[in-house]
């Protein structure tokens, strides 16, 4: 599970690690080194610079998939939002509302913890929505009435909508990068760390100072990947807000009295 305590305590250890390794590099490898920091320099500065693009390339696409997901999950409320105004023209308006409402709790509720847990919607949840449509089905619109007849449709088809953006959310899940992208990532980062190695110092503390920042710096990148990379699980994740806002309006509406 990610969370800010592991993460620290996972570029803690990289950094430690690494600067034992400069000790040990230090004191069974040639000082010889010196000489060759001219080209090992060379070659450290190319392979950093393919890196970062791929690292900065990679990033782009788990924010991307991160805002995605967070867009989908605002849209969405929205929707509940409109279906409530409509439902106030519509016969049978109250059961919908209610319905409207135990639909937003249980997305707060179970959907989210279950997203969180297993990157799948709750049943309890799917069940709701079930019964959300089902009340719509039961409405009885007066024969005569066009107000009520142009609500109703629109009603459909923001309720279509709620369908297709909760899908979206629902089956999100984690970025999808395929395994040699993350091979990539974690290996190119263990490479760019022990190129640190290789570069020749007078001194050890310089040395070792050097490389426990790079590989904690590197650590840290590739853990925050791994974190946007699922927008629904670990402390940065994507969470309900916008369907908290507006259950407290729905609270809010029911609460108070009636215009009609």
């Amino acid at each position: 599970m990610d969370s800010p305590v592991w993460r620290d305590l996972t570029v803690l250890i990289v950094a430690v690690v690494a600067a034992l390794g400069v000790a040990v590099v230090r004191r069974w490898m040639p000082r010889t080194l010196r000489e060759n920091n001219e080209f090992t320099g060379f070659t450290y500065s190319f392979a950093g610079l393919v890196y970062g693009v791929y690292l900065a390339f990679t990033v782009v696409i788990v924010w991307g998939h991160f805002q995605d997901a967070e867009n989908t999950a605002t849209s969405e409320a929205t929707r509940l939002s409109e279906l409530w105004r409509d439902a106030d023209t519509l016969p049978g308006g109250d059961a919908i509302q209610r319905q409207l409402l135990a639909y937003t709790r249980s997305v707060i509720h179970d959907d989210w913890p279950a997203m969180a847990a297993q990157n799948a919607g709750s049943e309890v949840t799917s069940r709701e929505y079930e019964s959300l449509w089902r009340t719509y089905y039961g409405v009885r619109l007066a024969p005569s009435d066009a107000a009520q007849a142009a609500f109703f449709r629109e009603s459909l088809v923001q309720l279509n909508e709620l369908g297709r953006e909760r899908r979206m959310r629902v089956h999100s899940g984690a970025a999808d990068i395929p395994p040699m992208m993350w091979g990539l990532l974690v290996l190119g980062g263990i490479g760019m760390i022990g190129f640190t190695y290789l570069i020749g110092t007078e001194h050890a503390w310089l040395q070792t100072t050097v490389t426990a920042f790079v590989a904690g710096t590197l650590t840290w990148a590739v853990l925050i990947v791994f974190a946007l990379a699922d927008p629904y699980s670990g402390d940065v994740s994507v969470r309900p807000e916008a369907f908290q806002s507006v259950l407290q309006s729905f609270e809010a509406r029911a609460a108070a009295p009636r215009l009609r």
